[in-house]
């Protein structure tokens, strides 16, 4: 069983509708969207986990 520290939060979106959620990612890369049910409204699950930019210098 893992605990939330094994977690690590991020945006993710929806394969198919596009939708954007916030999810957990779990250590073996299982998406669960945080606040909805376990699929996304249009039912399809399946996610892509949305990158952050990379920081520059100035």
């Amino acid at each position: 069983m893992s605990t939330q520290s094994d977690q690590t939060r991020a945006a993710v979106r929806c394969e198919s509708c596009g939708a954007i959620l916030v999810a957990e990612i779990a250590p073996d890369g299982s998406v669960r969207p945080l606040g909805t049910s376990e699929d996304c409204v249009c039912g399809d699950g399946a996610f892509t986990r949305l990158e952050q930019p990379a920081m520059t210098a100035r």
